[in-house]
């Protein structure tokens, strides 16, 4: 057992420490510091991971781009909307190659449609 009544309290003023003893301690202390480094930042992704996937299955089942009803899925675009049609990857793509300009390229004189 600890005795309370033969307790001193002290206080640390000044430490008188060589200078090169000093540079080696705290290059050891540095290097004690990267794998604390390490496991904090393994904690800290973990963390943000498990609150981003919390938060991501919360807000996931908000956005449905279908209707069921009685077992058969109804695709969305085929309910009455006021919204635009958006074209599909083919034909976005034959939009824009159509537009598309290419400065300073010829065909080659034996393939065809080439100049």
């Amino acid at each position: 057992m600890v005795d309370d009544t033969n307790k001193q309290a002290v206080v640390v003023t000044d430490i008188r420490m060589p200078f090169f003893s000093m540079v080696i301690f705290m290059v050891k202390w540095a290097i004690a510091a990267i794998p604390a480094l390490c496991i904090l930042i393994v904690f800290g992704v973990l963390t943000w991971g498990m609150l981003g996937g919390l938060l991501l299955s919360l807000t996931i089942g908000k956005n449905t781009n279908s209707v069921r009803t009685l077992d058969t899925e109804t695709p969305a675009s085929a309910l009455t909307s006021t919204e635009p049609k958006l074209p599909t990857t083919a034909e976005a793509e034959s939009a824009y190659f159509q537009k598309l300009i290419v400065a300073g390229i010829r065909d080659k004189p034996g393939l065809p449609g080439g100049k």
